[in-house]
């Protein structure tokens, strides 16, 4: 009886260590399955960035260039605006010369 006590005492404690081998490995796998995880996680998560971070580069690139172009638009607008201005006051200033020689 002694000897069949024995003997079940060690296949508990063979079992045990069974046991606590594969916990062991099961733990090793779950901890690298969330190590290859966390890796891809971060890679999305630096492509995400660097695509919104290009995004946004382009949308103030378009917003800069219309800008520009707005300004340009307004400056010929001016431009043209002065000539109409100069040619009236030159046709005034010409009628006014031939009026004080006559």
């Amino acid at each position: 009886m002694v000897e069949e006590t024995i003997k079940t005492i060690k296949e508990t404690e063979n079992e045990a260590e069974r046991i606590i081998k594969e916990a062991a490995e099961a733990s090793t796998e779950i901890l690298e399955k969330a190590a290859a995880n966390a890796g891809e996680i971060r890679r999305q998560a630096e492509m995400d960035a660097k695509a919104k971070a290009d995004a946004d580069m382009r949308a103030a690139n378009e917003i800069e260039e219309k800008s520009i172009s707005d300004a340009l638009a307004k400056v010929e607008r001016e431009i043209e605006s002065l000539r109409t201005a100069a040619q009236s006051k030159e046709e005034e200033a010409i009628a006014s010369v031939i009026a004080e020689l006559i």
